[in-house]
C-alpha cells in the first residue's frame, strides 16, 4: 500500500476485510481516540451534480444511521469525505464475528436458534423504526453473529443509497438479487417498517430450512415470485417443526402489508412466546371452539382453520408507532362450547345431504390428484397478461429470436421486400408481429436479430399487470443496424 493510500481522513489503514457494491471495507486506527474500527469506503460512480447529489445524500443518510443507539445495531462513528481523494467514507464498530450468509452455507439450524436470531433483529429494526429510519436490505450477509451470540444489523444508512444507485435503468427494472425483498419494495412502491418485517421472515425461512423462499433461475424470477407466489410450508423441509413456528412466518411473510405484522416489535414478542412454550400473542385472533374428543373428525376440522390467514389489522399511524395487542377472546362456557360443536355438526350433515343432490351424476372420478394447500392459504389464481412484439428491420433476410425470462418463446426467420416509390427503388423493408401470453409480473425480454455473420442482443425488463397487455416496439437501424428496444 501507497503512502498516499496509508490513510483516509484522520483514520490509518489496518488491513481489507472486505468488498461489496458500495465500495471497500477496511480495518483501521482512530489515532484520535485509539482504538480499532471497520471503515467503509465509498467511490461514487457518478460525476458532476450527480456526484453532488449523491454525496450530500450520503452524508445525510449516514447521519441519521450515526443517531441510532442499540445493541443489535452496528454503531456509527464518523462519516466524511477524503480531502485528497475525494472517496466518501463511514467509521463503523467494528464487528468481528461471523454473518447469517455464513451460518446459512453450513444448512437449516434448529427452530430454537432461528428464533432467537428473529427476537433480537427484530427489537433492533423496531428500534430504528421508532426514529424513522427503514433499513431496506435486511438479508443474510447484513447480519452479524458475535461469538457470544449477539447479533448486531450493519449497514444502516446506505442501504437505501445502494438500491437507488442500481436499481431503476428501465421503467419498471429492479437490478440486484432481491431474494428477501418485500414485495411492495419489489414493485418499486412506497415501504415502511413492515417491509423489513417480512425481508426477515424471508431470512428466517432460509435459516430455517436451507433454501431461499423465493429461489428462481433469474431476476425476474425472483420478483415475480416474491409479488405473486407463496412460498413452500417450511414444515415440508423441517420435520416436526411446530405449526405455531409456520403460522408465525406465515403472518410476517404476507404478501399485503396490511397482513403482516404491524411493527417488528410484534414479530419478536411472537418469537419470545414461542421460545417460552407460550401461544402467539399476535399471531392469533381467531376464535377456535375446544372439543374433549381431539380426534375427531370436526376437532381436526376446526384445527385446521387455525392454519387460514389473520384478517387485516389496523397499522398505526407513523414509523415509530406503538405495538398494537389483538384483545383476548373471552372465554367461552362449556354449554356454549356444547351449542356451537352441535351446530357445526348440524350444518356439516345437512351440507353433505344438500351437495349431491345439487350436482349432476357424474359418469367417472376426477383422476387429478388434489392440489396441496400454500403456506398463505388459498391464493386466487392470477390472470395471464400479453406481450405484443411490432418489431420493424431493413434486413432482406435473417432470422429473429425473443426470450422471456431466458426461455425461448420466439424464433422467426425474417424477410424482406424491396418497396418502389415512383420510378426510384428503396431499400428493403420488413415487419414481424406477435402477441404472446405470460404471467403477470416482471419480465425481462431479450431480442436477438441475426442476418449474415452479424448478431444484436437487446433486453428490455418491464412489469405486466393481470389481464392487461404490454406492446414492445423493436427497430433494426437501417444505416448503424442498431437494435432499439422500448415500450409503448
Amino acid at each position: 500500500m501507497t503512502e498516499s493510500a496509508s490513510t483516509i481522513g484522520r483514520y490509518e489503514i489496518l488491513r481489507e476485510i472486505g468488498r461489496g457494491a458500495m465500495g471497500v471495507a477496511y480495518e483501521a486506527r482512530d489515532p484520535a481516540l485509539d482504538r480499532t474500527i471497520a471503515l467503509k469506503v465509498i467511490q461514487p460512480s457518478a460525476e458532476g451534480d450527480e456526484a453532488r447529489v449523491f454525496e450530500e445524500r450520503f452524508l445525510a443518510e449516514a447521519r441519521i444511521a450515526a443517531a441510532l443507539q442499540h445493541p443489535g445495531i452496528v454503531v456509527v462513528h464518523d462519516v466524511g469525505r477524503d480531502p485528497s481523494s475525494g472517496v466518501l467514507f463511514l467509521a463503523l464498530e467494528l464487528v468481528r464475528g461471523q454473518t447469517l450468509a455464513d451460518l446459512a452455507g453450513r444448512g437449516p439450524l434448529d427452530w430454537r436458534a432461528v428464533l432467537r436470531l428473529v427476537a433480537q433483529v427484530a427489537r433492533a429494526l423496531h428500534h430504528a423504526h421508532c426514529s424513522g429510519v427503514v433499513h431496506r436490505d435486511v438479508k443474510p450477509a447484513n447480519v452479524m453473529v458475535l461469538p457470544s451470540g449477539e447479533a448486531k444489523i450493519t449497514d444502516f444508512g446506505i442501504a437505501r443509497l445502494e438500491s437507488a444507485r442500481r436499481r431503476i435503468t428501465t421503467t419498471g427494472q429492479f437490478i440486484g438479487t432481491p431474494l428477501y425483498t418485500a414485495p411492495e419494495q419489489a414493485k418499486t412502491e412506497d415501504v415502511d417498517g413492515r417491509a423489513d418485517v417480512f425481508s426477515l421472515a424471508s431470512v428466517a425461512y432460509t435459516l430455517l430450512t436451507g433454501r431461499a423462499a423465493f429461489l428462481a433461475p433469474t431476476i425476474p424470477g425472483i420478483v415475480h415470485r416474491v409479488v405473486y407466489e407463496e412460498p413452500e410450508p417450511p414444515s415440508r423441509f423441517v420435520p416436526g417443526l411446530p405449526p405455531e413456528v409456520e403460522r408465525v412466518l406465515a403472518r410476517a411473510l404476507a404478501k399485503d402489508p396490511a397482513r403482516r405484522y404491524p411493527t417488528a416489535q410484534a414479530f419478536a414478542e411472537d418469537a419470545e412466546d414461542l421460545l417460552a412454550g407460550q401461544p402467539p400473542r399476535h399471531a392469533a385472533g381467531d376464535e377456535l371452539v375446544a372439543l374433549d374428543d381431539a380426534d375427531s373428525p370436526l376437532a381436526a376440522l376446526l384445527a385446521g382453520s387455525a392454519r387460514a390467514s389473520a384478517p387485516p389489522v389496523p397499522i398505526p399511524a407513523g414509523a415509530g408507532a406503538t405495538r398494537t395487542s389483538l384483545p383476548p377472546a373471552r372465554p367461552r362456557s362449556n354449554r356454549a362450547r356444547i351449542l356451537v360443536a352441535v351446530a357445526v355438526v348440524v350444518g356439516l350433515v345437512a351440507l353433505l345431504i344438500w351437495i349431491p343432490a345439487r350436482l349432476p351424476r357424474a359418469t367417472a372420478p376426477d383422476p387429478s390428484p388434489p392440489a396441496t394447500a400454500p403456506f398463505l392459504g388459498s391464493v386466487l389464481p392470477q390472470e395471464a397478461a400479453r406481450l405484443r412484439i411490432d418489431f420493424e428491420h431493413p434486413l432482406r433476410s435473417g432470422s429473429l429470436r425473443v426470450f422471456v425470462d431466458d426461455e425461448l418463446a420466439v424464433d422467426e426467420r425474417l424477410s424482406g421486400q424491396q418497396k418502389k416509390k415512383a420510378l426510384v427503388f428503396r431499400l428493403h423493408e420488413g415487419s414481424f408481429r406477435d402477441e404472446l401470453e405470460v404471467p403477470a409480473g416482471l419480465h425481462e425480454v431479450r431480442v436477438e436479430v441475426r442476418w449474415d455473420d452479424n448478431v444484436k442482443t437487446e433486453r428490455i425488463v418491464g412489469a405486466f399487470r393481470p389481464g392487461a397487455t404490454r406492446r414492445l416496439q423493436a427497430s433494426l437501424g437501417r444505416i448503424r443496424r442498431d437494435l432499439n428496444l422500448e415500450w409503448n
